[in-house]
């Protein structure tokens, strides 16, 4: 009868292999063992002999942080400013101070050190400043730089500056008297202004073209003010006027060697500043003052009349003031027309009669009171139709 034998299922243990012959032994591994951390290097010195900070870990930033939770306000401020500074690379002195006396150092002055640390960092500095300033206050300084650029350029020549007409409005054109340099009168006004001159230097009369007088409005040259405008009265009653022209401005004493020549209805007459020994110089009338050029009186200026004035500027090379002494200065004048007519009633009977004219429908002057009136109502009072001209069809 056959014998079974239970089969062996269970693994052999490893000296039950062993013993087996022909079995392939395999060797045990073993676990791995941490690596020893190298040894480390010291520190290589500074060249200021002080040794670099340490990186941080996290048991330090958790210590950092901890320690910040207990800081006071002021000492947090104190840390953060602290912080500023190092990422800045900026040493107060006192740690300065403290460096040296630690490390030994000697002949150095911390001042010394300190004044060739600053003019280093004084651009920096400049334009630090720069960038926490608003938008407002570098347009405010931008615009101060502007002004002084202008301001230095407008004296760098000779110039004629501005020349203005003004006509007295309470007693002159609320009356129906205006000015324009349109003979037509399609613009009449109570103010006009000539356009300046700049970069001009000084020419000799003979150099002046022949027609100013003919020509209409602003017509400046290189070097001179030309200007030609008309006042006329279209009013309600006849009345008289003065013409005073004045120096408004003048710097480096440009006026005493300035010229102005002026025409009235085609009649030239040319005014300067008296000479050194009180004479006029030749061709000339002299001043009345030193403010004042000239004072034209008109009596009798009829409603319908009609002025014309030309009034030529420049600098006379043959002057004997006329020197270096004024390159870079600047004169303007100014001409103001005035009543010769007193009317001692106050602003407020001024007022009262407008209210009555505007009432009436004879208002002296439109709501704006920009508009001149005209109250000549048989026909546009012009040049041409005149009523001061010979033949003329007003008369």
């Amino acid at each position: 009868m056959a014998i079974l034998k239970r089969k062996n299922t269970a693994k052999n243990s490893p000296a039950d292999q062993a013993e087996q012959p022909g079995a392939s032994s395999v060797p045990e591994v073993q676990p791995a063992q941490p690596a020893e951390a190298a040894p480390a290097a010291p520190d290589a010195p500074s060249p200021t002999g002080v040794k670099p900070a340490a990186r941080p870990t996290l048991e330090g930033e958790a210590a950092r942080k901890q320690g910040k939770r207990g800081q006071s306000r002021r000492e947090k401020r104190a840390a953060k400013r602290a912080d500023k500074r190092a990422a800045k690379g900026v040493v107060r002195i006192q740690d300065l101070e403290d460096l040296i006396e630690r490390e030994g150092i000697e002949n150095i002055d911390p001042e010394t050190a300190v004044s060739m640390y600053l003019p280093k960092r004084r651009m920096q500095r400049i334009g630090a400043a720069l960038l926490r300033m608003d938008k407002l206050q570098k347009a405010l300084i931008a615009l101060a730089l502007l002004f002084g650029l202008l301001f230095a350029l407008s004296f760098m020549q000779e110039n004629m500056g501005n020349f203005t007409i003004n006509l007295n409005r309470l007693e002159l054109f609320r009356y129906g008297v205006a000015i324009d340099e349109d003979p037509n009168f399609g613009q009449a006004t109570a103010r006009l202004q000539a356009q300046a001159v700049t970069n001009g230097t000084n020419i000799a009369t003979e150099d002046l073209p022949d027609d100013l007088d003919q020509i209409g409005g602003s017509h400046n040259g290189k070097n001179y003010v030309a200007y030609t405008f008309y006042i006329r009265n279209a009013g309600k009653v006849d009345l008289n006027y003065s013409c005073n022209v004045r120096v408004a401005s003048a710097s480096k004493g440009v006026e005493k060697a300035a010229r102005v020549k002026i025409w009235k209805n085609g009649e030239p007459t040319v005014y300067a500043a008296a000479a050194a020994d009180g004479n006029p110089e030749p061709g000339c009338v002299n001043f009345e003052s030193d403010k004042i050029v000239c004072n034209i009186p008109e009596e009798n200026f009829r409603v319908g009349n009609v002025d014309k004035y030309t009034v030529v500027i420049w600098l006379d090379g043959d002057d004997p003031e006329c020197v270096d002494d004024i390159v870079g200065g600047a004169v303007e004048f100014a001409m103001d027309f005035e009543t010769l007519d007193e009317d001692n009633s106050g602003l407020v009977v001024k007022f009262v009669r407008d209210i009555v004219d505007t009432l009436t429908g004879n208002d002296p002057i439109s709501a704006s009171g920009n508009d001149a009136p005209d109250y000549y109502k048989d026909h546009d009072v012009t040049w041409d139709n005149r009523r001061n001209q010979e033949n003329s069809p007003a008369a």
